[in-house]
C-alpha cells in the first residue's frame, strides 16, 4: 500500500514539474499586420497625427503628417499602415528621397481611418 501511494505521489510531482515546460512550447501566431521589413509608430497630437516608418535597423525611413486621427483599434488601419511601410522601405532602399506630406486622415478611400 505504501508503494502505491509513493508511486502515485511521485507521478503527480513529475507531472507538475513538466507542466510549465509544456506551456512554454505554445507559440502565438504573428498578426497579419506585422511586417518583416520594419515597423511604424503613430503619435497623436490633438487633431493631427504623425506616422513614422522605420526599417529593421531602427532608421527613420519616412514620416507622414496627417490631419485627423487614426482609429488604431481597426485591423484595416494597421494593414494600411503596413502597406505604406512596405512602400516606404522599398523606396528608401532604392535610394529615393521621400519627403513629409500632409493628407487628411479620412482622405484615403473615404473611410474612417
Amino acid at each position: 500500500m505504501k508503494n502505491t501511494i509513493l508511486v502515485i505521489t511521485m507521478g503527480f510531482i513529475l507531472w507538475l514539474l513538466t507542466l510549465p515546460a509544456t506551456a512554454q512550447e505554445e507559440l502565438r501566431p504573428t498578426p497579419s499586420w506585422v511586417s518583416e521589413r520594419g515597423y511604424w509608430v503613430v503619435e497623436s497630437n490633438g487633431d493631427s497625427c504623425v506616422v513614422r516608418f522605420y526599417n529593421n535597423d531602427n532608421q527613420l525611413v519616412y514620416q507622414e503628417r496627417m490631419k485627423g486621427r487614426l482609429n488604431m483599434d481597426r485591423k484595416r488601419t494597421k494593414l494600411w499602415l503596413t502597406r505604406e511601410l512596405e512602400q516606404a522601405v522599398t523606396a528608401w532602399e532604392k535610394g529615393r528621397k521621400t519627403g513629409e506630406k500632409w493628407i487628411t486622415a479620412k482622405g484615403r478611400r473615404g473611410g474612417d481611418w
